[in-house]
């Protein structure tokens, strides 16, 4: 789920942290500049991990600050293919599960990857799932026929549950100025994405229009 990547940058301190320790105030800059930010075909960054290497300060012409170039990892949120973690439920809507992991929301688990015998009750905004029969039919029955059982039979996936999911597939979005694209709109989600292994009402809000994330799941 985490792993590191090496960045090469040229750090910019300014004159009000001349009195801290030089390596104390690439720190700080190295944190604001990269701390939760989505390095494109990387992953989340967390935080710095450690200084690698840096050079001596230097001031350009016309500038007051010093600047270093340096080395350094950072620690890198990017579950790999097949991972299984545990998430909380955020919301549900007929596109599917959105879960997070406290610090990433943009896990989305869509119909398909559920398990068998799921459904999507509209009433409660909530999907289901039924004890397949033994022996299980080979064919496996459509959502309207898993909407017509009994309320005591349906095993709820509830808001706030904790579930086990799999990452299927990963999506980026480049997002930055310079790409020369604009975010588009969400749309619904693909057919793949995390997938959901267990899990033991939340009303969905009207979706206002969105920019698509630069990193999901």
């Amino acid at each position: 789920m985490f792993t590191f990547c090496i960045q090469k940058d040229t750090i910019r301190v300014e004159p009000r942290d001349f009195g801290k320790d030089p390596a104390v105030a690439i720190r700080e800059e190295i944190n604001r500049r990269y701390a939760n930010k989505v390095l494109l075909e990387v992953g989340l960054c967390i935080s710095l991990l450690d200084i690698l290497d840096s050079s001596e300060g230097a001031v350009l012409y016309g500038d007051g600050c010093l600047y270093y170039r340096t080395e350094f990892r950072l620690l890198i949120f990017r579950p790999y293919m097949g991972e299984a973690f545990v998430g909380k439920v955020q919301s549900q809507s007929e596109a599917g599960i959105t879960v997070s992991v406290g610090f990433f929301d943009d896990i989305v688990v869509p119909p398909n990857l559920l398990p068998e015998y799921s459904a999507f009750d509209p009433s409660r905004r909530a999907y289901f799932w039924l004890v397949p029969p033994d022996p299980a039919p080979e064919v496996r029955p459509a959502e309207s026929v898993l909407l017509k059982s009994s309320a005591e039979e349906r095993l709820y996936i509830e808001k706030r549950d904790w579930i086990r999911i799999r990452v299927e597939e990963e999506h980026w979005a480049d997002t930055s100025p310079g790409s020369g694209k604009k975010p588009a709109p969400a749309e619904a989600p693909p057919a793949t994405g995390a997938n959901v292994n267990a899990g033991p009402v939340a009303p969905q809000p009207a979706e206002k229009e969105k920019a698509l994330p630069p990193y999901s799941l």
